[in-house]
């Protein structure tokens, strides 16, 4: 059903608060994963204690993690209590994908998916220290307005500004910012059962202002993301390919744990394997007149793309995390695009999606000519 959180005094992240505590306080959840404000920060946490929700952030514009992650060890196999996951857009897409591949569960969980008008670095957030008051109403004028939310000249992160999925789909909880007068009221969109329990009963409906919001941040949000992916592909395509555009890889593997579909517990890139003799270099060096020190980094690339290209949401939380700049994000998103698009598959859409490389079809060569 369609219901709207009360706002008193205009305070909206006074009502989110209140909104989260009511879920602990009536046992729809028995704890909550939700970001809380710590001094400068905001981190990630798993809540028990209603009293804890009054540092609760969930409309803080930054995300250390894509809370995937969180969820994806919260659950496993199986959740051990009723667990609330505040998410947003992209990072329910992640958890899709991990329960896809057996790395998560949805069982027991109840799901809160926010609206996302974008998200700045995690760095920038800090140093701007307090992202309440003025700001924080800034962020969400931008986001009733469906506006890039510039605040003191920084700009959101490269997967943000060019996100074309912004608002959640397939939560037990629907928080709508997009679009609305949020001093009226936070509309919402959820179960029946947990409507009645949180006494939530003053319907709206869905506002043309939203859906006209949406579209138009879309189509902003598109255009940035055609023109960078464009960029990346004739990068690609040109003398050095790949190679250059890894070429200030440091072999950190930062990408590759900041990814929420990175999600081996051995890396065959963090073994032995790779842990080679110095005659390995040396006889390399011989062989092509020269050698990179430390190498490999173009193959842990591509190993990379090969595994989970075809569930990449285009979060950006490899670029993120990249200490030498390498748009990583973008890299994957454009090869990603090519195979979801191969394969006619939207990562994070359904969890009764099979995902296409793991799934065998009699008939999925006969596109390409072959009969059966």
């Amino acid at each position: 059903m369609n219901a709207v959180i009360p706002v008193e005094n205009g305070d909206v992240l006074a009502a989110m608060r209140g909104f989260l505590r009511q879920l602990l306080e009536t046992g729809v959840v028995e704890a909550l994963y939700v970001p809380l404000e710590n001094g400068e920060a905001i981190v990630p946490a798993l809540v028990a204690a209603p009293a804890q929700l009054a540092g609760a952030n969930p409309l803080a514009p930054v995300m250390p993690i894509n809370g995937a992650r969180a969820v994806s060890a919260l659950t496993n196999k199986q959740a051990p209590a009723k667990i609330g996951a505040v998410l947003r857009a992209c990072e329910m897409r992640a958890l899709v994908e991990l329960v896809k591949l057996q790395q998560a569960t949805l069982a027991g969980v109840v799901l809160i998916g926010v609206d996302c008008a974008g998200t700045y670095e995690v760095a920038e957030f800090v140093k701007r220290r307090a992202w309440g008051g003025e700001r924080l109403s800034e962020y969400l004028s931008a986001a009733r307005e469906g506006r890039d939310p510039l605040i003191e000249g920084i700009t959101l992160r490269p997967a943000c500004q060019m996100c074309v999925q912004p608002t959640p789909t397939g939560a037990d909880i629907q928080v709508h910012l997009l679009g609305a007068d949020l001093t009226r009221g936070i509309p919402v969109t959820l179960r029946d059962e947990i409507a009645a329990r949180l006494g939530l009963s003053a319907p709206v409906g869905e506002t043309a202002d939203r859906a006209v919001v949406v579209e138009k941040l879309i189509a902003i949000r598109a255009q940035v993301r055609e023109k960078e992916l464009t960029a990346i592909k004739e990068r690609m395509a040109s003398e050095g390919g790949l190679a250059s555009l890894f070429a200030a890889c440091l072999r950190c593997h930062n990408c590759m744990t900041a990814c929420p579909l990175c999600y081996c517990k051995t890396c065959l890139f963090k073994t032995a394997a790779f842990e080679h003799k110095p005659e390995h270099y040396l006889s390399a060096a011989r062989r092509k007149g020269a050698t990179r020190m430390l190498g490999d980094t173009l193959l842990f690339h591509v190993t990379r793309m090969n595994h989970m290209s075809a569930s990449c949401v285009s979060c950006g939380m490899c670029t993120s995390a990249c200490p030498t700049g390498i748009p990583v994000g973008a890299i994957f998103s454009a090869v990603g695009g090519q195979v979801q698009s191969a394969f006619g598959y939207t990562p994070g859409r359904s969890v009764d999606e099979p995902l296409p490389l793991i799934t065998f079809l009699a008939n999925e060569w006969a596109g390409i000519g072959e009969e059966k």
